[in-house]
């Protein structure tokens, strides 16, 4: 199985991109185990260093489902990043966010 992590973006950077000062981000990885947090922290950092002023919060996916954080922020999924392709997703995913004209 690939372990994989989804992205989320919310806040006012998706909201109204004009107004935005940061980016909100959410890493969703699907568990708890060593391997999906480890995932998760990668694009985390990743993450941090290519979009200016993000904001990045990880929950896994039992978390999300618990605190409902999804449709509470009306969250956006932006895409996924699997281990196996973890380059070229963050490569894609970095293009959609700066499309979005993310700051």
């Amino acid at each position: 199985m690939t372990r994989s992590v989804t992205v989320y973006g919310f806040g006012s950077a998706f909201d109204d991109a004009k107004a935005a000062r940061d980016v909100d981000l959410l890493i969703m990885h699907q568990g708890t185990d060593l391997a999906s947090c480890q995932l998760a922290i990668a694009c985390k950092r990743r993450l941090a260093e290519s979009i200016e002023r993000a904001h990045i919060t990880m929950l896994s996916e039992a978390e999300e489902a618990h605190f409902g954080f999804i449709k509470t922020a009306r969250a956006m999924r932006l895409g996924a990043i699997r281990e196996d392709y973890f380059e070229g997703d963050l490569a894609a995913l970095d293009a959609v966010l700066h499309n979005l004209g993310a700051p």
